[in-house]
């Protein structure tokens, strides 16, 4: 019976691992401007360039050197990155849930535990803010239940492994680490004897990347370069979380049907005015609800019987209408889904359970006070909490490693809290299975009264938090997603043939050959054709993605221009000089290149004047991109409909 159990515990917390492992590898088929960062960067690793040396660094040796290695193994497409974060998302909710189980004694509690990673979906390039804790956490209560030389060795040696993935890793760690010797040794002589053995290993296995730069750009100006950025990204970013649920209604609300009517699109007539709209809807029973663009309103149809939709489609303003079928008078079979007319048929079905955190904003900010909250309630309970634990547990460890977690809060939260909040996910979410076990145990050994009195607020706690989490992570919409938005499944299988599209094209840019593109894609297909593989390209703005999708290399030490590097006299001379070696044939940059660029680097700016004539620009979404060629540059051909100049 017990081997059953152990074979049914290993089997479920795998199942997670595996879930948590393919949806960010569907994340990461849709990557944002920064998951390109170290990509990017890895990809000028592979072609000989060094960190620090050829490009400026922040300290993320390891996430260059695994992605590089996941490149070699996986190729040039997204494929390599998703591998990367699909590994590390899967081990983290492995070990987290195994961890939970062990604090706890409950499977439940370490699946909720792990539904939290699962949940929160980092984005791809937070990925070591997830495995580095989960491996820390799990290495705090290894060495915390048998604390020996080896193990604290261990620990350090994960100590330089955090410092490797960046320098802030490493500190957090390290504090943790002391924790840990703390929880098992107390205030005491083996405490320093141990936290010195763990940090000279750390230094040890640090060095050589110290070495490097010393030998390279030295100490005084990476500290200085570090420092400046560090200052300038931090500055504005640490405002404390604005708690959502102020009101009842945010706890419990009943909506009204008319929030679940079917939405449809009318177009209206060039001819048409304001006031011949606003005179539409209160002539027919349908509520507007939102624009896509000056003539088209997207609207409920509160009556969607065949002669209300006929009146309404007859409407001389009326051009076309989208969702409806207009032969028939009727609705289209994919305008209104199942669930959505369910519920404006039963009222019952209306009720929504804590609809102050529906919005990911609002789910955001709750989610942040929750990861600050959590630990410190851990604290000040801990003692009560730790007799319904098992061992290893006491209230004493249990609030050192609480103390951890408010260490992961105060060191990985900042805003805006719509991205960064769930990168904080591994240690509160170990506290919260704690919580959730500890709280049901206490429960069941109190009186009537009281024990449903936990119960209810162990209930609110649970939904609170993953639903707060969930939406912060946006899990909902990507599952809708996936699942073809629940229309049919034709529409989720085409979903999942997209995301096996984005991931496996090789080149990446072959996936949008037959796709509308956004200008950062045409730009790098325009590169990827024009530039000859001898050369270099130089992206005046934060556009990773360019060289990325291009394939190409940077002439520039930068990968991005942002706030912190006007303070960088020695970096911008680097800068400089690199860009006159490589000598770029193409430049490109925005319309703010003279108000904002010109901050960072007038040096760069200036030569960029002098030595490079714009020869096109594109407006889109109100901003301007523009196409600067190297003067004399030799053109071969032109390029596409706007016959850029082509080198290639």
């Amino acid at each position: 019976m017990a081997s059953l159990q152990v074979v049914a515990h290993y089997l479920i917390g795998m199942a997670l691992a595996v879930v948590a492992g393919v949806l960010q590898a569907v994340i990461a088929s849709s990557p944002t401007n920064d998951d390109f960062l170290h990509v990017v960067l890895a990809r000028q690793i592979l072609a000989g360039d060094w960190p620090v040396r050829d490009f400026f660094d922040l300290g993320t040796w390891l996430s260059y050197g695994i992605s590089a290695t996941s490149q070699v193994i996986f190729g040039h497409r997204l494929l390599a990155e998703a591998m990367v974060v699909a590994v590390m998302l899967a081990v983290s909710t492995y070990l987290v849930f195994r961890l939970a189980h062990e604090l706890t004694g409950s499977t439940i509690a370490a699946v909720l535990a792990a539904v939290l990673l699962i949940v929160a979906g980092p984005r791809d390039y937070s990925y070591p803010k997830v495995i580095v804790y989960a491996v820390a956490a799990t290495l705090w209560w290894w060495y915390v239940r048998e604390p020996s030389v080896r193990r604290i060795l261990a620990f350090g040696a994960w100590v330089a492994a955090a410092f490797y993935w960046r320098g802030d890793h490493g500190v957090y760690v390290a504090a943790i680490l002391a924790l840990a010797v703390v929880a098992a040794h107390g205030i005491s002589r083996t405490s320093v004897m141990r936290v010195v053995q763990a940090g000279a290993l750390a230094f040890a296995l640090v060095t050589p990347v110290l070495v490097m730069i010393a030998a390279t750009v030295g100490f005084g100006s990476v500290l200085q370069s570090t420092t400046a950025v560090m200052d300038a990204q931090h500055t504005d970013t640490h405002s404390w979380p604005r708690w959502p649920m102020l009101r009842f209604t945010d706890f419990i609300r009943l909506d009204g049907r008319d929030e679940f009517a079917p939405l449809v699109s009318l177009r209206w007539t060039e001819d048409s005015t304001p006031e011949s709209r606003a005179a539409l809807f209160t002539r027919h029973p349908v509520l507007p609800v939102s624009n896509e663009g000056p003539r088209v309103q997207v609207a409920r149809l509160l009556d969607f019987s065949p002669p209300a939709i006929r009146a309404l489609i007859n409407e001389p303003i009326v051009e076309d209408t989208s969702g409806i079928d207009r032969g028939q008078s009727s609705l289209l079979p994919d305008t209104w889904p199942a669930w959505e007319r369910q519920r404006f048929s039963h009222w019952w079905l209306r009720f929504r359970i804590l609809p102050g955190v529906d919005e990911q904003t609002r789910a955001s900010n709750a989610t942040a006070t929750l990861f600050y909250a959590l630990p410190l309630f851990v604290v000040l309970t801990a003692v009560w909490l730790g007799r319904y634990l098992p061992e290893p547990v006491t209230g004493w460890r249990l609030a050192l490693f609480a103390l951890a977690g408010i260490t992961t809060a105060l060191g990985l939260m900042r805003s805006p809290y719509d991205v960064r909040a769930v990168d904080n996910v591994v240690i509160p979410a170990i506290l919260f299975g704690c919580c959730a076990a500890a709280l049901w145990r206490a429960s069941v050994s109190s009186g009537p009264a009281t024990r449903w009195l936990i119960r209810v607020a162990m209930v609110v706690l649970v939904s609170l938090v993953v639903k707060s989490v969930a939406v912060a992570g946006q899990f909902g919409d990507r599952v809708s997603y996936l699942a073809g938005d629940w229309n049919s499944i034709a529409h989720a299988r085409g979903a999942w043939t997209d995301v096996a599209a984005r991931l496996t094209a090789q080149p990446p840019l072959k996936y949008w050959e037959q796709r509308d593109a956004p200008v950062q894609i045409r730009l790098a297909q325009y590169a990827a054709e024009c530039v000859p593989r001898s050369r270099r390209l130089l992206v005046l703005w934060a556009a990773p993605e360019i060289y990325f999708y291009a394939d190409q290399l940077m002439a520039s030490r930068h990968l991005f221009f942002d706030a912190g590097y006007e303070k960088l006299p020695v970096e911008e001379h680097l800068a400089l000089e690199k860009i006159q070696r490589f000598s770029p044939p193409l430049v490109f940059a925005t319309g703010s290149l003279e108000a904002f660029t010109r901050q960072m680097y007038p040096g760069v700016v200036d030569y960029v004047g002098r030595t490079y004539e714009a020869v096109d620009s594109i407006e889109e979404e109100g901003l301007r991109y523009i196409i600067l060629l190297k003067r004399n540059e030799p053109v071969l051909r032109p390029y596409g409909e706007h016959h850029w100049p082509c080198m290639a």
